[in-house]
Protein backbone atom coordinates (compact mmCIF):
# COMPACT_ATOMS: atom_id res chain seq x y z
CA UNK A 1 0.00 0.00 0.00
CA UNK A 2 3.13 2.28 1.16
CA UNK A 3 4.11 1.74 -2.39
CA UNK A 4 0.84 2.64 -4.10
CA UNK A 5 1.11 6.39 -2.87
CA UNK A 6 4.18 6.71 -4.22
CA UNK A 7 3.37 5.57 -7.41
CA UNK A 8 1.63 8.29 -10.07
CA UNK A 9 -1.78 7.64 -11.39
CA UNK A 10 0.28 7.44 -14.87
CA UNK A 11 2.59 4.84 -13.22
CA UNK A 12 -0.09 2.80 -11.88
CA UNK A 13 -2.18 2.47 -15.02
CA UNK A 14 1.12 1.42 -16.48
CA UNK A 15 1.43 -1.28 -14.32
CA UNK A 16 -2.08 -2.42 -14.26
CA UNK A 17 -1.52 -2.75 -18.28
CA UNK A 18 1.53 -4.11 -18.19
CA UNK A 19 0.22 -6.87 -15.88
CA UNK A 20 -3.62 -7.65 -17.62
CA UNK A 21 -3.47 -8.04 -21.00
CA UNK A 22 -7.42 -7.31 -20.82
CA UNK A 23 -6.26 -3.79 -19.25
CA UNK A 24 -3.35 -3.08 -22.07
CA UNK A 25 -6.31 -3.85 -24.67
CA UNK A 26 -8.51 -1.20 -22.97
CA UNK A 27 -5.82 1.00 -22.62
CA UNK A 28 -4.60 1.29 -25.77
CA UNK A 29 -7.76 0.82 -28.08
CA UNK A 30 -10.69 2.28 -25.50
CA UNK A 31 -12.64 1.80 -29.35
CA UNK A 32 -12.25 -2.19 -28.85
CA UNK A 33 -15.53 -4.02 -28.76
CA UNK A 34 -14.68 -7.18 -26.31
CA UNK A 35 -17.07 -10.29 -25.80
CA UNK A 36 -17.11 -12.43 -22.96
CA UNK A 37 -15.13 -14.34 -25.58
CA UNK A 38 -12.68 -12.20 -25.59
CA UNK A 39 -12.59 -11.98 -22.04
CA UNK A 40 -12.59 -15.86 -21.30
CA UNK A 41 -9.86 -16.22 -23.61
CA UNK A 42 -7.08 -13.87 -22.06
CA UNK A 43 -7.67 -15.31 -18.86
CA UNK A 44 -7.04 -18.61 -20.10
CA UNK A 45 -4.01 -17.44 -21.99
CA UNK A 46 -2.28 -15.86 -19.96
CA UNK A 47 -3.26 -17.69 -16.64
CA UNK A 48 -0.28 -18.87 -14.07
CA UNK A 49 -0.31 -22.61 -15.24
CA UNK A 50 -0.75 -21.82 -18.89
CA UNK A 51 1.60 -24.21 -21.04
CA UNK A 52 4.08 -22.67 -23.80
CA UNK A 53 2.14 -23.97 -26.50
CA UNK A 54 -1.34 -23.25 -26.73
CA UNK A 55 -3.45 -23.66 -29.89
CA UNK A 56 -6.95 -21.35 -30.04
CA UNK A 57 -9.36 -22.51 -32.62
CA UNK A 58 -12.12 -20.02 -33.20
CA UNK A 59 -14.65 -19.84 -35.89
CA UNK A 60 -14.53 -17.19 -38.13
CA UNK A 61 -15.19 -13.30 -37.74
CA UNK A 62 -14.26 -14.00 -34.20
CA UNK A 63 -11.11 -11.53 -33.90
CA UNK A 64 -8.69 -14.03 -32.88
CA UNK A 65 -5.92 -12.73 -35.04
CA UNK A 66 -6.48 -9.11 -33.47
CA UNK A 67 -5.91 -10.90 -29.75
CA UNK A 68 -3.11 -12.04 -30.88
CA UNK A 69 -1.51 -9.60 -32.19
CA UNK A 70 -3.08 -7.36 -29.33
CA UNK A 71 -1.05 -10.46 -27.29
CA UNK A 72 2.35 -9.34 -29.14
CA UNK A 73 1.95 -6.04 -28.64
CA UNK A 74 1.37 -6.45 -25.46
CA UNK A 75 4.43 -9.17 -24.66
CA UNK A 76 6.86 -6.69 -26.25
CA UNK A 77 5.59 -4.02 -23.80
CA UNK A 78 6.18 -6.52 -20.83
CA UNK A 79 9.52 -7.73 -21.88
CA UNK A 80 11.46 -5.06 -24.57
CA UNK A 81 14.12 -7.50 -25.58
CA UNK A 82 11.64 -10.48 -26.67
CA UNK A 83 11.87 -11.48 -30.41
CA UNK A 84 8.91 -12.45 -32.00
CA UNK A 85 8.45 -14.54 -35.07
CA UNK A 86 5.26 -14.35 -36.99
CA UNK A 87 3.92 -16.49 -39.47
CA UNK A 88 0.77 -16.16 -41.71
CA UNK A 89 -0.12 -18.14 -44.54
CA UNK A 90 0.79 -15.43 -46.92
CA UNK A 91 3.93 -12.75 -46.34
CA UNK A 92 1.56 -10.30 -47.41
CA UNK A 93 -0.84 -11.27 -44.00
CA UNK A 94 1.52 -11.03 -41.70
CA UNK A 95 2.75 -8.14 -43.13
CA UNK A 96 -0.42 -6.66 -42.61
CA UNK A 97 -0.68 -7.93 -38.73
CA UNK A 98 2.62 -6.55 -38.51
CA UNK A 99 1.27 -3.19 -39.74
CA UNK A 100 -1.38 -3.35 -36.78
CA UNK A 101 1.38 -4.09 -34.21
CA UNK A 102 3.34 -1.03 -35.17
CA UNK A 103 0.07 1.05 -34.90
CA UNK A 104 -0.45 -0.05 -31.38
CA UNK A 105 3.20 0.78 -30.38
CA UNK A 106 2.76 4.12 -32.27
CA UNK A 107 -0.45 5.54 -31.03
CA UNK A 108 -0.27 8.73 -28.44
CA UNK A 109 -2.17 6.63 -25.81
CA UNK A 110 0.43 4.05 -26.31
CA UNK A 111 3.31 7.04 -26.25
CA UNK A 112 2.01 8.23 -23.13
CA UNK A 113 2.62 5.42 -20.90
CA UNK A 114 5.70 3.67 -22.83
CA UNK A 115 7.80 6.97 -24.89
CA UNK A 116 11.05 4.65 -24.51
CA UNK A 117 10.06 1.71 -26.91
CA UNK A 118 9.92 3.41 -30.30
CA UNK A 119 11.46 6.70 -31.15
CA UNK A 120 9.27 9.43 -31.93
CA UNK A 121 10.77 9.94 -35.44
CA UNK A 122 11.23 7.01 -37.59
CA UNK A 123 14.50 7.83 -39.25
CA UNK A 124 16.00 6.95 -36.18
CA UNK A 125 14.56 3.72 -35.35
CA UNK A 126 16.28 1.05 -35.33
CA UNK A 127 14.72 -1.06 -37.90
CA UNK A 128 10.86 -0.27 -39.06
CA UNK A 129 9.96 -2.24 -42.16
CA UNK A 130 7.05 -3.83 -44.05
CA UNK A 131 8.54 -7.32 -42.69
CA UNK A 132 10.32 -6.54 -39.56
CA UNK A 133 10.62 -4.22 -36.54
CA UNK A 134 13.26 -3.72 -33.77
CA UNK A 135 12.43 -1.31 -31.36
CA UNK A 136 14.00 1.28 -29.97
CA UNK A 137 14.51 0.29 -25.32
CA UNK A 138 17.75 0.70 -24.11
CA UNK A 139 17.30 -3.10 -23.02
CA UNK A 140 18.20 -4.29 -26.54
CA UNK A 141 21.24 -2.67 -26.58
CA UNK A 142 22.42 -3.80 -23.50
CA UNK A 143 21.89 -6.90 -23.79
CA UNK A 144 22.96 -6.82 -27.43
CA UNK A 145 19.84 -9.06 -28.98
CA UNK A 146 20.55 -9.64 -32.52
CA UNK A 147 17.20 -10.74 -33.75
CA UNK A 148 14.22 -8.58 -34.93
CA UNK A 149 11.89 -7.29 -32.44
CA UNK A 150 9.10 -8.77 -34.42
CA UNK A 151 9.92 -10.73 -37.92
CA UNK A 152 7.40 -11.51 -40.30
CA UNK A 153 7.14 -14.77 -43.01
CA UNK A 154 4.44 -16.28 -44.82
CA UNK A 155 4.32 -20.02 -45.09
CA UNK A 156 7.25 -20.13 -48.11
CA UNK A 157 9.81 -17.59 -46.69
CA UNK A 158 12.80 -18.64 -45.39
CA UNK A 159 12.69 -18.91 -41.86
CA UNK A 160 16.62 -20.73 -41.27
CA UNK A 161 18.95 -19.16 -39.01
CA UNK A 162 16.18 -17.00 -37.32
CA UNK A 163 15.80 -17.38 -33.65
CA UNK A 164 12.91 -16.38 -31.46
CA UNK A 165 11.31 -16.09 -28.06
CA UNK A 166 8.01 -16.60 -29.26
CA UNK A 167 6.34 -18.02 -32.55
CA UNK A 168 2.86 -16.78 -33.50
CA UNK A 169 1.07 -18.74 -35.93
CA UNK A 170 -2.02 -16.64 -37.31
CA UNK A 171 -4.42 -18.70 -39.55
CA UNK A 172 -1.51 -20.62 -41.68
CA UNK A 173 -4.06 -22.96 -43.15
CA UNK A 174 -6.61 -21.25 -45.32
CA UNK A 175 -8.56 -22.32 -48.26
CA UNK A 176 -5.28 -22.49 -50.59
CA UNK A 177 -3.69 -24.82 -48.61
CA UNK A 178 -6.02 -27.56 -46.94
CA UNK A 179 -7.71 -29.25 -49.40
CA UNK A 180 -4.68 -31.12 -51.49
CA UNK A 181 -1.97 -33.24 -49.43
CA UNK A 182 0.61 -31.48 -51.32
CA UNK A 183 -0.40 -28.26 -49.49
CA UNK A 184 -1.33 -29.50 -46.31
CA UNK A 185 2.28 -30.84 -46.54
CA UNK A 186 3.84 -27.46 -46.87
CA UNK A 187 2.52 -26.34 -44.27
CA UNK A 188 3.32 -28.59 -41.71
CA UNK A 189 7.07 -28.14 -43.56
CA UNK A 190 6.90 -24.98 -42.01
CA UNK A 191 5.57 -25.87 -38.91
CA UNK A 192 8.42 -28.10 -38.41
CA UNK A 193 10.98 -25.31 -38.78
CA UNK A 194 9.76 -23.86 -35.52
CA UNK A 195 11.64 -26.88 -33.54
CA UNK A 196 14.86 -25.74 -34.92
CA UNK A 197 14.64 -21.64 -34.38
CA UNK A 198 12.56 -21.37 -30.93
CA UNK A 199 14.91 -20.82 -28.55
CA UNK A 200 14.89 -22.80 -25.04
CA UNK A 201 11.62 -22.29 -23.24
CA UNK A 202 10.16 -20.51 -26.31
CA UNK A 203 6.56 -20.07 -26.63
CA UNK A 204 4.32 -20.90 -29.34
CA UNK A 205 0.87 -19.42 -29.92
CA UNK A 206 -1.58 -20.70 -32.58
CA UNK A 207 -4.82 -19.10 -33.63
CA UNK A 208 -6.57 -20.38 -36.43
CA UNK A 209 -9.89 -22.30 -38.27
CA UNK A 210 -10.05 -25.54 -39.07
CA UNK A 211 -10.84 -26.34 -42.48
CA UNK A 212 -9.82 -29.47 -43.53
CA UNK A 213 -9.96 -33.32 -40.75
CA UNK A 214 -6.49 -33.52 -41.62
CA UNK A 215 -5.05 -29.85 -41.55
CA UNK A 216 -2.17 -28.77 -39.14
CA UNK A 217 -4.40 -28.15 -36.76
CA UNK A 218 -5.31 -32.17 -36.62
CA UNK A 219 -1.56 -32.68 -36.52
CA UNK A 220 -1.22 -30.10 -33.21
CA UNK A 221 -4.30 -32.12 -31.63
CA UNK A 222 -2.25 -35.07 -32.09
CA UNK A 223 1.12 -34.05 -30.57
CA UNK A 224 2.47 -35.75 -27.58
CA UNK A 225 5.71 -35.53 -25.59
CA UNK A 226 7.04 -37.98 -22.46
CA UNK A 227 8.39 -36.88 -19.00
CA UNK A 228 10.77 -39.03 -17.28
CA UNK A 229 11.47 -39.12 -13.73
CA UNK A 230 14.95 -38.23 -12.21
CA UNK A 231 16.05 -41.94 -12.28
CA UNK A 232 15.50 -42.13 -16.06
CA UNK A 233 11.97 -43.97 -16.08
CA UNK A 234 9.06 -43.17 -18.14
CA UNK A 235 6.61 -40.92 -16.47
CA UNK A 236 4.17 -40.61 -18.81
CA UNK A 237 3.24 -39.38 -22.10
CA UNK A 238 1.32 -35.72 -22.59
CA UNK A 239 -0.53 -33.65 -24.38
CA UNK A 240 2.13 -30.52 -26.14
CA UNK A 241 -0.41 -28.01 -26.69
CA UNK A 242 -3.19 -26.94 -24.55
CA UNK A 243 -6.51 -26.17 -26.70
CA UNK A 244 -9.45 -23.80 -26.20
CA UNK A 245 -11.31 -24.53 -29.06
CA UNK A 246 -15.22 -23.04 -29.51
CA UNK A 247 -17.98 -22.86 -31.89
CA UNK A 248 -20.32 -19.76 -33.35
CA UNK A 249 -23.26 -20.94 -31.22
CA UNK A 250 -24.20 -24.19 -28.81
CA UNK A 251 -26.36 -26.45 -30.75
CA UNK A 252 -25.11 -27.01 -33.57
CA UNK A 253 -28.14 -25.26 -35.78
CA UNK A 254 -28.30 -21.61 -35.45
CA UNK A 255 -30.59 -21.88 -32.76
CA UNK A 256 -27.97 -22.27 -29.87
CA UNK A 257 -26.10 -19.72 -27.68
CA UNK A 258 -23.94 -17.87 -29.26
CA UNK A 259 -20.29 -17.62 -28.70
CA UNK A 260 -20.13 -13.43 -29.46
CA UNK A 261 -23.40 -12.18 -28.86
CA UNK A 262 -24.28 -9.30 -31.73
CA UNK A 263 -23.61 -5.95 -29.85
CA UNK A 264 -23.69 -2.48 -30.88
CA UNK A 265 -21.12 -0.21 -29.87
CA UNK A 266 -21.23 3.13 -30.02
CA UNK A 267 -20.93 4.71 -32.95
CA UNK A 268 -23.73 2.19 -34.30
CA UNK A 269 -21.40 -0.27 -35.82
CA UNK A 270 -22.48 -4.05 -34.99
CA UNK A 271 -20.51 -6.67 -33.87
CA UNK A 272 -20.78 -10.48 -33.55
CA UNK A 273 -23.33 -12.92 -34.07
CA UNK A 274 -27.36 -13.88 -34.05
CA UNK A 275 -29.17 -16.21 -35.53
CA UNK A 276 -30.20 -13.76 -39.04
CA UNK A 277 -26.36 -12.69 -39.10
CA UNK A 278 -25.66 -16.97 -38.77
CA UNK A 279 -28.19 -17.73 -41.66
CA UNK A 280 -26.71 -14.74 -44.21
CA UNK A 281 -22.91 -15.87 -43.67
CA UNK A 282 -24.33 -20.10 -44.14
CA UNK A 283 -26.45 -18.89 -47.22
CA UNK A 284 -23.21 -17.73 -48.88
CA UNK A 285 -21.56 -20.95 -48.76
CA UNK A 286 -22.11 -23.50 -51.51
CA UNK A 287 -20.45 -26.05 -49.73
CA UNK A 288 -21.75 -26.31 -46.42
CA UNK A 289 -18.84 -28.59 -45.20
CA UNK A 290 -16.73 -25.28 -45.39
CA UNK A 291 -19.34 -23.73 -43.17
CA UNK A 292 -19.43 -26.44 -40.62
CA UNK A 293 -15.43 -26.10 -40.12
CA UNK A 294 -15.03 -22.26 -40.55
CA UNK A 295 -18.26 -21.82 -38.06
CA UNK A 296 -18.46 -24.54 -36.03
CA UNK A 297 -14.47 -25.93 -35.75
CA UNK A 298 -16.38 -29.18 -37.32
CA UNK A 299 -14.48 -30.33 -40.86
CA UNK A 300 -17.60 -32.58 -41.18
CA UNK A 301 -21.34 -31.98 -41.64
CA UNK A 302 -22.91 -34.69 -40.39
CA UNK A 303 -25.98 -33.61 -42.18
CA UNK A 304 -24.17 -33.63 -45.40
CA UNK A 305 -23.65 -37.65 -44.84
CA UNK A 306 -24.82 -39.87 -47.04
CA UNK A 307 -24.24 -42.80 -44.36
CA UNK A 308 -26.43 -41.74 -41.52
CA UNK A 309 -25.86 -42.72 -37.86
CA UNK A 310 -29.57 -44.02 -38.06
CA UNK A 311 -28.92 -46.63 -40.94
CA UNK A 312 -26.21 -48.25 -37.94
CA UNK A 313 -27.98 -51.23 -36.61
CA UNK A 314 -26.15 -54.02 -33.87
CA UNK A 315 -26.65 -57.23 -33.65
CA UNK A 316 -26.24 -59.66 -30.36
CA UNK A 317 -22.77 -61.34 -31.07
CA UNK A 318 -24.09 -64.11 -28.77
CA UNK A 319 -26.38 -65.23 -31.14
CA UNK A 320 -23.38 -66.60 -33.30
CA UNK A 321 -22.31 -69.96 -33.28
CA UNK A 322 -19.81 -72.18 -34.81
CA UNK A 323 -20.59 -75.97 -36.30
CA UNK A 324 -18.19 -78.07 -38.31
CA UNK A 325 -15.96 -75.02 -38.59
CA UNK A 326 -18.61 -72.79 -40.10
CA UNK A 327 -20.60 -69.69 -38.27
CA UNK A 328 -24.31 -69.15 -38.00
CA UNK A 329 -26.14 -66.40 -36.90
CA UNK A 330 -29.31 -67.61 -35.48
CA UNK A 331 -29.69 -70.52 -37.80
CA UNK A 332 -28.60 -68.75 -41.03
CA UNK A 333 -25.15 -69.62 -42.92
CA UNK A 334 -22.40 -66.89 -42.79
CA UNK A 335 -20.01 -67.01 -45.31
CA UNK A 336 -16.86 -65.36 -43.60
CA UNK A 337 -14.45 -62.91 -45.82
CA UNK A 338 -11.72 -60.58 -44.79
CA UNK A 339 -9.65 -57.81 -46.29
CA UNK A 340 -6.51 -55.82 -45.25
CA UNK A 341 -5.79 -52.15 -45.95
CA UNK A 342 -2.42 -51.84 -45.65
CA UNK A 343 -1.15 -47.85 -43.98
CA UNK A 344 -0.52 -45.50 -46.83
CA UNK A 345 2.91 -45.10 -45.47
CA UNK A 346 5.18 -47.43 -44.41
CA UNK A 347 7.10 -44.64 -41.89
CA UNK A 348 6.75 -44.17 -38.31
CA UNK A 349 3.83 -42.97 -37.08
CA UNK A 350 2.23 -43.67 -40.50
CA UNK A 351 -1.85 -44.12 -41.17
CA UNK A 352 -3.54 -47.13 -39.46
CA UNK A 353 -3.53 -50.73 -41.02
CA UNK A 354 -6.74 -52.35 -40.80
CA UNK A 355 -8.35 -55.69 -40.81
CA UNK A 356 -11.50 -56.28 -41.46
CA UNK A 357 -13.84 -59.73 -41.41
CA UNK A 358 -17.60 -59.84 -42.20
CA UNK A 359 -19.85 -62.59 -42.51
CA UNK A 360 -22.73 -62.60 -45.10
CA UNK A 361 -25.78 -64.32 -45.16
CA UNK A 362 -28.11 -65.70 -47.88
CA UNK A 363 -30.09 -62.96 -47.38
CA UNK A 364 -27.30 -60.54 -48.14
CA UNK A 365 -27.06 -59.39 -44.80
CA UNK A 366 -23.36 -58.26 -43.59
CA UNK A 367 -22.36 -58.42 -40.13
CA UNK A 368 -18.93 -56.96 -39.49
CA UNK A 369 -17.77 -59.70 -37.27
CA UNK A 370 -13.87 -57.91 -36.11
CA UNK A 371 -12.39 -55.07 -36.70
CA UNK A 372 -8.15 -55.13 -36.01
CA UNK A 373 -6.65 -51.60 -36.24
CA UNK A 374 -3.12 -50.82 -35.53
CA UNK A 375 0.55 -49.53 -36.40
CA UNK A 376 3.27 -51.62 -37.53
CA UNK A 377 6.45 -51.92 -40.23
CA UNK A 378 7.28 -55.23 -39.59
CA UNK A 379 5.81 -58.11 -41.86
CA UNK A 380 5.60 -60.55 -39.30
CA UNK A 381 3.37 -58.36 -37.29
CA UNK A 382 0.69 -58.55 -40.32
CA UNK A 383 0.88 -62.00 -40.66
CA UNK A 384 0.76 -62.56 -36.61
CA UNK A 385 -2.65 -59.99 -37.12
CA UNK A 386 -3.69 -62.23 -39.87
CA UNK A 387 -3.25 -65.48 -37.92
CA UNK A 388 -5.04 -64.80 -34.89
CA UNK A 389 -8.16 -63.18 -36.77
CA UNK A 390 -8.20 -66.27 -39.00
CA UNK A 391 -7.54 -68.73 -36.56
CA UNK A 392 -10.88 -67.10 -34.69
CA UNK A 393 -13.42 -67.09 -37.83
CA UNK A 394 -11.92 -69.72 -40.24
CA UNK A 395 -11.92 -67.33 -43.18
CA UNK A 396 -10.29 -69.14 -46.24
CA UNK A 397 -9.88 -65.57 -48.56
CA UNK A 398 -8.56 -62.56 -47.69
CA UNK A 399 -8.67 -59.57 -49.90
CA UNK A 400 -5.52 -57.41 -50.16
CA UNK A 401 -5.59 -53.53 -52.55
CA UNK A 402 -1.81 -53.57 -53.23
CA UNK A 403 0.21 -50.54 -55.07
CA UNK A 404 3.48 -51.04 -56.32
CA UNK A 405 5.11 -50.87 -52.63
CA UNK A 406 2.43 -52.96 -51.32
CA UNK A 407 2.44 -55.64 -53.23
CA UNK A 408 6.05 -56.58 -52.24
CA UNK A 409 4.14 -56.76 -48.77
CA UNK A 410 1.78 -59.57 -50.46
CA UNK A 411 4.24 -61.57 -51.80
CA UNK A 412 6.13 -61.76 -48.74
CA UNK A 413 3.31 -62.62 -46.47
CA UNK A 414 2.53 -65.41 -49.24
CA UNK A 415 6.09 -67.05 -49.73
CA UNK A 416 7.76 -66.03 -46.11
CA UNK A 417 4.62 -66.79 -43.85
CA UNK A 418 1.47 -68.10 -45.15
CA UNK A 419 2.79 -70.71 -47.37
CA UNK A 420 5.80 -72.32 -44.91
CA UNK A 421 2.59 -72.71 -42.51
CA UNK A 422 0.78 -74.44 -44.05
CA UNK A 423 -2.28 -71.75 -43.94
CA UNK A 424 -5.35 -72.62 -45.88
CA UNK A 425 -6.01 -69.17 -46.99
CA UNK A 426 -5.64 -67.48 -50.19
CA UNK A 427 -4.66 -64.12 -51.06
CA UNK A 428 -7.03 -62.00 -53.60
CA UNK A 429 -4.63 -58.89 -55.01
CA UNK A 430 -6.94 -56.06 -55.67
CA UNK A 431 -6.08 -53.29 -58.06
CA UNK A 432 -8.58 -50.68 -58.27
CA UNK A 433 -9.13 -49.33 -61.76
CA UNK A 434 -9.77 -45.83 -63.07
CA UNK A 435 -13.00 -46.81 -63.99
CA UNK A 436 -13.71 -47.67 -60.30
CA UNK A 437 -13.80 -43.56 -59.85
CA UNK A 438 -11.23 -41.99 -56.89
CA UNK A 439 -11.70 -43.99 -53.13
CA UNK A 440 -13.73 -41.78 -51.94
CA UNK A 441 -16.44 -42.71 -54.82
CA UNK A 442 -15.51 -46.55 -54.73
CA UNK A 443 -16.54 -46.15 -50.82
CA UNK A 444 -19.59 -44.53 -51.36
CA UNK A 445 -20.84 -47.15 -54.61
CA UNK A 446 -20.51 -50.07 -52.32
CA UNK A 447 -21.35 -49.09 -49.04
CA UNK A 448 -24.25 -46.52 -49.18
CA UNK A 449 -26.75 -48.33 -50.85
CA UNK A 450 -26.70 -51.74 -48.30
CA UNK A 451 -27.00 -49.16 -45.26
CA UNK A 452 -29.56 -47.61 -46.72
CA UNK A 453 -31.26 -50.84 -47.27
CA UNK A 454 -30.48 -51.69 -44.07
CA UNK A 455 -28.14 -54.63 -44.82
CA UNK A 456 -24.97 -53.70 -42.51
CA UNK A 457 -24.91 -54.73 -39.11
CA UNK A 458 -22.31 -54.03 -35.92
CA UNK A 459 -21.22 -55.59 -32.85
CA UNK A 460 -21.21 -52.40 -30.64
CA UNK A 461 -18.02 -50.78 -29.21
CA UNK A 462 -14.86 -51.46 -29.96
CA UNK A 463 -13.15 -50.77 -33.75
CA UNK A 464 -17.10 -50.55 -34.74
CA UNK A 465 -16.85 -47.07 -32.77
CA UNK A 466 -14.22 -46.08 -34.87
CA UNK A 467 -15.92 -47.19 -38.05
CA UNK A 468 -19.12 -45.61 -37.49
CA UNK A 469 -17.05 -42.30 -36.72
CA UNK A 470 -15.52 -42.39 -40.17
CA UNK A 471 -18.68 -43.49 -42.15
CA UNK A 472 -20.88 -40.57 -41.07
CA UNK A 473 -18.05 -38.34 -41.99
CA UNK A 474 -17.06 -36.78 -45.90
CA UNK A 475 -13.54 -36.59 -45.13
CA UNK A 476 -12.60 -38.27 -41.47
CA UNK A 477 -8.70 -37.92 -40.11
CA UNK A 478 -8.69 -41.84 -41.03
CA UNK A 479 -10.34 -43.96 -43.19
CA UNK A 480 -8.96 -47.09 -42.85
CA UNK A 481 -11.54 -48.60 -41.64
CA UNK A 482 -14.65 -48.17 -43.77
CA UNK A 483 -11.75 -48.29 -46.89
CA UNK A 484 -11.37 -51.56 -46.03
CA UNK A 485 -14.59 -52.30 -45.06
CA UNK A 486 -15.66 -52.22 -48.65
CA UNK A 487 -13.21 -53.68 -49.93
CA UNK A 488 -14.34 -56.72 -47.77
CA UNK A 489 -18.31 -55.93 -48.88
CA UNK A 490 -17.17 -55.95 -52.39
CA UNK A 491 -15.75 -59.13 -52.45
CA UNK A 492 -18.82 -61.50 -50.12
CA UNK A 493 -20.12 -63.85 -51.67
CA UNK A 494 -23.53 -64.93 -50.07
CA UNK A 495 -23.96 -68.50 -49.24
CA UNK A 496 -27.06 -70.64 -51.48
CA UNK A 497 -30.55 -71.02 -49.36
CA UNK A 498 -29.30 -74.42 -49.91
CA UNK A 499 -25.92 -74.17 -48.07
CA UNK A 500 -26.74 -76.04 -44.74
CA UNK A 501 -28.55 -75.23 -41.68
CA UNK A 502 -27.94 -74.92 -38.17
CA UNK A 503 -29.51 -77.09 -35.73
CA UNK A 504 -29.93 -73.31 -33.41
CA UNK A 505 -33.46 -72.49 -33.82
CA UNK A 506 -34.25 -69.85 -36.77
CA UNK A 507 -34.91 -66.66 -34.53
CA UNK A 508 -34.51 -62.25 -34.87
CA UNK A 509 -34.03 -62.02 -31.19
CA UNK A 510 -30.36 -61.25 -31.77
CA UNK A 511 -31.09 -58.02 -34.41
CA UNK A 512 -31.72 -55.15 -33.07
CA UNK A 513 -33.70 -52.15 -35.54
CA UNK A 514 -33.35 -48.52 -34.97
CA UNK A 515 -36.61 -48.27 -36.45
CA UNK A 516 -38.28 -50.81 -34.25
CA UNK A 517 -36.90 -50.78 -30.65
CA UNK A 518 -33.11 -50.88 -31.90
CA UNK A 519 -29.91 -49.41 -30.92
CA UNK A 520 -28.94 -46.59 -32.70
CA UNK A 521 -25.82 -44.42 -32.19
Amino acid sequence: MAQDKILSKKDQIRLQAEGDLEAFITLVHPQRVLGSIHRELIRWWTREDAKQHQLVLLPRDHGKSAMVAYRVAWEITRNPTIRVLYISSTANLAQKQLKFIKDILTCDRYRMYWPEMVSKEETKREKWSETEISIDHPLRKKEAVRDPTVFTAGLTTNIVGLHCDIAVLDDVVVGDNAYTEENRARVRTQASYLASIAGTGSSIYVVGTRYHPQDLYNDLLDMNYEVYKDDGSLEGSYELYEIFERQVESLGDGTGQFLWPRQQRYDGKWFGFDQTELARKRAQYLDKTQFRAQYYNNPNDISQATIKPEYFQHYDPTYLSTEMGKWWFQGNRLNVFAAIDFAYSLRTEADYTAIVVVGVDQYHNYYVLDIDRFKTQAISEYFTRILRLQQKWKFRKIRAEVTAAQEVIVKDLKESYIRPQGLALSVEEYRPTRNEGVKEERIEAILQPRYANMQMWHYKGGHCQTLEDELVMAKPPHDDVKDCLASCVDFCVAPSSQSGYSSHRNSREGLYHPRFGGISL
